[in-house]
């Protein structure tokens, strides 16, 4: 079997937008929470029917509090928020999730129990009734990781059944702390892979790996990524760590036909055995600015091999992704543009066919 994913820009978000929370929920694309211009938190939304030929946005109910680089899943008929950072507090991360029964025609944000951790720019995804979320960053003093890797989950199905659930712990991540990597469950395997860290300290604090990217360079300190997958055994509780993927990915992961994790996008890096790390980036004439990258990558679970895919139109970065049948969106994109804060308002469609 093989897999290919053809993308396509479609109709851009109402705002510039980046580290959002996005899902698709019966065919309509929600997209709630994240970061705009002018470096500004927002509580607003919007939905779009991915299935009708004439895209056209539609709003949301504002969410209570206002998250920005929050992150998010579809999940149990609805669309989960969790965590981010707000302004009120200092500009500090937030542990608030909320949820937004789209199925059942809710027009009310839920508040479900807290994130265990307070954590922006977190990894979260969704698997069936299961909302999972791990890693984050605090963003004080600079975006470090932070230093607890547990990574935690919450039955949405069970506050439909019981008005009533709550967060537990499914296993303690081996690795080092990171954030914006990407997790999914696939194949009845919990997946992370990728991510990056500016740790406390530098270089100098940390031991460096020949596999991984370092970055030297970020005007907000020292930058690590991690070229890195590692697989946990929901049956078995046992964590592998699998061959290096070809890329330091930055960026979140979906799941195709329970079979194939695929990582778009990304401030990702190219890592070499001589030890020479590239970055992925490039200037786009048609949109005007330096973009991150723009390569597709497809991580076959039942062969264990990465094949490239085609490329998405222009690169991107802190964007989320949603999945639903033979659509796949990319939604948001950080870039390197000072003009529009780093912002912009991408939205690429892509069609899923499987050979």
């Amino acid at each position: 079997m093989a897999l290919k994913i053809t993308w396509k820009e479609r109709l851009n978000y109402p705002t510039l937008i980046k580290g959002t929370a996005a899902g698709i929920v019966d065919g309509w694309l929600l997209v709630a929470g994240g970061m705009s211009y002018p470096w500004k938190e927002v509580d607003y939304g919007f939905k779009m029917n991915v299935t009708e030929p004439e895209k056209k946005w539609e709003p949301l109910t504002p969410i209570p509090l206002g998250p920005g680089w929050t992150s998010g899943a579809a999940v149990c008929g609805g669309l989960a928020v969790v965590g981010g950072r707000r302004g009120a507090v200092g500009h500090r991360a937030t542990p608030e999730v909320f949820f937004l029964d789209f199925h059942n025609s809710s027009t009310v944000w839920e508040q479900l129990p807290d994130r265990p951790l307070c954590a922006m720019v977190a990894t979260t995804c969704g698997h069936d009734d299961w909302l999972y979320t791990a890693f984050g960053s605090e963003w004080h003093p600079h975006e470090h990781a932070i230093e607890n890797t547990s990574i935690f989950r919450m039955n949405l199905r069970e506050r439909k059944d019981n008005s009533f659930a709550e967060w537990e712990t499914v296993t303690v991540f081996p690795g080092a702390p990171r954030w914006m990597g990407g997790m999914a469950v696939c194949n009845g395997k919990l997946y992370v892979i990728g991510g990056r860290d500016h740790p406390i300290g530098g270089f100098a604090a940390i031991q460096k790996q020949p596999h991984n990217a370092y970055n030297p360079f970020m005007a907000s300190g020292e930058e690590l990524a991690y070229s890195e997958m590692f697989v946990y055994d929901l049956e078995t509780h046992q964590w592998t760590e699998l061959p290096h993927p070809p890329r330091a990915f930055v960026t979140d992961a979906f799941v195709v036909a329970d079979r194939w994790i695929v990582m778009a996008g990304g401030g990702g890096y190219a890592v070499y055995p001589e030890g020479v790390t590239i970055e992925l980036n490039d200037f786009n004439w048609e949109v005007g600015f330096m973009c991150h990258s723009k390569e597709v990558w497809a991580y076959d679970t039942v062969t264990g091999e990465w094949e490239p895919l085609d490329a998405l139109p222009y690169g991107v970065a802190s964007a989320r992704m949603a999945v639903w049948e033979d659509y796949a969106y990319v939604v948001g994109n950080e870039t390197l543009d000072k003009n529009r804060s780093h912002t912009y308002s991408t939205i690429f469609e892509g069609c899923i066919e499987i050979t």
